[in-house]
């Protein structure tokens, strides 16, 4: 596991409510918007460097999956992760059923 899980600092932020995540364009570089209760993220998906994932996040999104989860870990100009519907990070499923192998063609 990556050092950065031990060292961060614990999140203070306003806990944010997703209220939908909408699928704006399709294609090679799909795009998806999630309107939050503090305001709408533009997501870029690289669904050609990490097809699974992207086709999974899509599905979901599409699922109404998403609605009405938190943000159960934020680190300020670096991450924040959502989409459990337990809130901690270790919940959650895939449209694959189990866990799908990573790999990335990323540096």
């Amino acid at each position: 596991m990556s050092s950065i899980y031990i060292t961060e600092p614990p999140t203070k932020g306003k806990v944010v409510n997703p209220a939908a995540a909408v699928l704006v364009t399709t294609g090679p570089s799909p795009q998806v918007l999630l309107k939050t209760t503090l305001g709408d993220i533009d997501i870029e998906l690289w669904s050609k460097e990490a097809p699974l994932a992207c086709r999974n996040f899509i599905q979901l999104c599409l699922e109404d999956y998403y609605n009405d989860t938190i943000f159960h870990r934020v680190v300020f100009e670096f991450v924040a992760q959502g989409g459990d519907p337990t809130g901690t990070g270790e919940g959650g499923e895939s449209i694959y059923g189990s866990p799908f192998k990573v790999s990335s063609s990323l540096p």
